[in-house]
Parts: structure tokens; sequence; C-alpha cells
């Protein structure tokens, strides 16, 4: 999970866990501790799945994309763009990128959170 916000971030956790998904969360507070993780870790062959903030302060969401790509990271790592944002464009820009997977417009319920469980069979 990467976003700026603590309590988001907290908030997501909380109902992932009410959801009955167990799988490890690992969390950063922006863009930049994300990419400094992956750069050290170098994604082997397990798959990741990451919420990601686009509008955060210093690298955006956007920019984390970008690098990923930059850096050949493995298409293993999937992403859930997460936002409060309602602008057509940023649905449109998502498209353009092959990792992400779905696009969540905050706030979030428990309901969404079941519904990701089913879908990537967590």
């Amino acid at each position: 999970m990467v976003d700026d916000d603590p309590i988001v971030i907290l908030l997501q956790k909380k109902l992932m866990e009410k959801a009955g998904i167990e799988q490890e969360v690992t969390s950063f507070n922006n863009g930049e501790e994300l990419v400094d993780f992956i750069a050290d870790q170098a994604p082997g062959s397990e798959d990741y799945l990451m919420f990601l903030d686009i509008n955060m302060p210093g690298l955006s969401g956007w920019d984390v994309l970008d690098m990923l790509e930059s850096m050949n990271v493995p298409q293993n790592i999937e992403v859930i763009i997460i936002t409060s944002s309602i602008e057509p464009a940023d649905k449109r820009k998502a498209k353009n990128y092959k990792r992400i997977v779905d696009f969540w417009v905050k706030p979030f319920s428990i309901q969404d959170f079941i519904q990701f469980k089913e879908k990537f069979k967590l």
C-alpha cells in the first residue's frame, strides 16, 4: 500500500482484515519509499498487488508507475489505483499502464474488499 495519508493506510488494513484477507501487507507513506524498497528487494518470482494512491507529494502514483517501467520491474507487480480523484482523465490515463488491474475511488467499504478478495482469489 502506498498512500501519503496514514489514516487511509490504517483504514485499508482494517477493512482487509474484516474481509478476511490475511496476506502480508507492507505500507509506504510516499512513492520514494516504495521505489527504494523495490530497488533493494528486486522482486523475484512472487506476485505482488499494490494499492497505489495517484495524488501524493513528491513522486505521484503516475511517477511511480513510470519509474517501475524504467527500472524494468517485472510485470508480477500489479497495481490497483486508489484515489479521491473523480476526474475521467485519470481513469483514461490508467488504461495506458498494463500493470494497472483496477481503479478505486475513495472512500472504500468492507464490500469493496470482499469483492476484491473474490476477484483476486485471496
